[in-house]
């Protein structure tokens, strides 16, 4: 086991959980999200475990300790809800990655990362067959699995809306920290100022630059990756925004986030921008007919993107260098080697998928350049279908019509659009099926707080059928 410079706030972490509890250390993990090349240790033959792994694991342990534990697990697994369906997908992933590469061995060829000489580490295709791919990635799948399934069944019971938005208030500011540091720490020369946080042993590309622009990494290991994260944070406060008519500083959140993201130069986040804001608008086109506030932001946004589009058009069309880097970013993209090499990485998998006659190569196996094409590809037609139940299953899921009103529903309404922000840009860029632990960390919380709405409706709903039964009683007795 390899210990890093970011094991110390590891051990803490899990030792105030355990003391604490896993509902109070809630911001731990809302600390270490924006910090995903971090890793809490060095694991031979599985890894770097990542520190937003590793609270996971500390909830859980914290978790089994109470011995009312198990019983509130089982009500979020019960047949029907979106937990049941996620159990379904673990076991079905578990079974792929176990058989399938030894079961076509040879039958199909898929892009595995090998040593090339005079090269270094590249991904080429070759036949398939067993690799440490198969049981690092369900592991890592299987944690991020864990992540829904806890903190739904925690916030079913515990904790509150504030306190989850207070833990996305101080994972923001983490990011804008850690992308500050990043930029800033460049331009002075302290290029490895960050390398505290960045201990996995994955390979950094932090000092990437377009035009001579560095692109922004933050606490991460690649632009796409920062970029990956901002598009969720932007979601979630854009949504947030929307619903909570009481604030306005939440818009300027929204509008920082969208900053970082033009600045991030992560092409398939400014495509995964421009898709979740066209959705967005399509699907609460009439909200802006029945609320004062809401139709005065959709004039306010319709009249300031055209505007903001003829600023950076004028902008890159006068000076050459933005000029370059926008034909750099996005027209070239597709055409690029990189893109080229993407593309081929997408079709292989859906051959992959064909050669196997529609159960996939076993998770781990394939690599693709797209989060539908990684499950095609990795955990066939059956387990890429129990996905997509999953997820439609969280994002259709709505509070009571009487609690819709409420602080609570503005949490709700963020997390599950945060989790549209990630899964759009997932679909341009994923490489595995494994949306990671800030994808189902959201939706678990935003579940855990629905779960919890609906139990408030039911005693409020059986109070006031017992409270007439009781009155008349008393007159009767007197």
């Amino acid at each position: 086991m390899q210990v890093f410079a970011t094991t110390p706030l590891a051990l803490f972490m899990l030792l105030y959980i355990m003391v604490r509890g896993p509902v109070k250390g809630l911001w731990c993990l809302f600390l270490v999200l924006p910090m995903g090349a971090a890793a809490a240790m060095n694991v031979s033959g599985l890894g770097s475990i990542y520190m937003a792994d590793f609270v996971i694991m500390a909830m859980w342990a914290s978790l089994l300790l109470f011995p009312t534990g198990f019983s509130e697990l089982f009500a979020t697994l019960k047949p029907g809800r979106p937990g049941f369906i996620l159990l379904f997908l673990l076991i079905v992933s578990l079974l792929s990655a176990f058989f399938m590469p030894r079961f076509f061995r040879g039958d199909t060829e898929v892009f595995m990362l090998v040593k090339v000489p005079d090269w270094g580490m590249a991904f080429r295709l070759r036949p398939l067959e067993p690799t440490t791919q198969n049981i690092s990635q369900p592991i890592r799948f299987m944690i991020s699995m864990s992540a829904f399934v806890i903190l739904t069944t925690l916030f079913r019971k515990h904790g509150s809306a504030m306190q989850i938005h207070k833990g996305m208030i101080l994972a923001t500011w983490v990011n804008v920290l850690l992308a500050f540091l990043d930029v800033a720490s460049h331009a002075v020369g302290f290029n490895d100022l960050l390398d505290v946080v960045r201990t996995s042993n994955m390979a950094m590309l932090d000092d990437q630059r377009i035009m001579g622009i560095k692109r922004i990494a933050g606490g991460f290991a690649e632009a796409s990756a920062f970029g990956f994260y901002t598009m969720g944070l932007f979601a979630y406060w854009m949504r947030y925004w929307f619903s909570d008519k009481t604030s306005w500083k939440s818009g300027l959140i929204a509008l920082l986030m969208f900053a970082l993201i033009i600045r991030s130069t992560s092409s398939s986040t400014y495509l995964a921008l421009i898709a979740f804001l066209g959705l967005y608008f399509l699907w609460h086109f009439r909200t802006m007919f029945k609320a004062r506030r809401a139709l005065l932001i959709y004039i306010s946004t319709i009249v300031a993107v055209p505007m903001m589009m003829i600023v950076f058009i004028m902008l890159f069309t006068l000076n050459p260098i933005l000029s370059g880097m926008l034909d750099e970013i996005l027209l070239t993209k597709m055409s690029s080697d990189s893109g080229v090499e993407r593309m081929m990485w997408n079709t292989q998998a859906l051959t992959a998928m064909i050669d196997t006659y529609g159960l996939g190569a076993g998770i781990g196996s394939v690599r693709a350049s797209s989060f539908l094409y990684a499950c095609l590809g990795n955990i066939g037609i059956v387990g890429t279908a129990l996905y997509l139940v999953f997820i439609a299953q969280f994002l259709l899921a709505r509070p009571p019509k009487s609690e819709r009103d409420t602080h609570t529903a503005a949490v709700i309404a963020g997390l599950q659009a945060s989790c549209i922000g990630f899964l759009i840009q997932a679909m341009m860029s994923a490489p595995y099926p494994n949306l990671d632990v800030v994808f189902f960390a959201h939706a678990g919380l935003a579940m855990g707080l629905l779960r919890r709405q609906e139990i408030l409706v039911r005693r409020k709903k059986r109070s006031t059928r017992a409270r007439p039964v009781r009155m008349g009683a008393a007159r009767s007795m007197a």
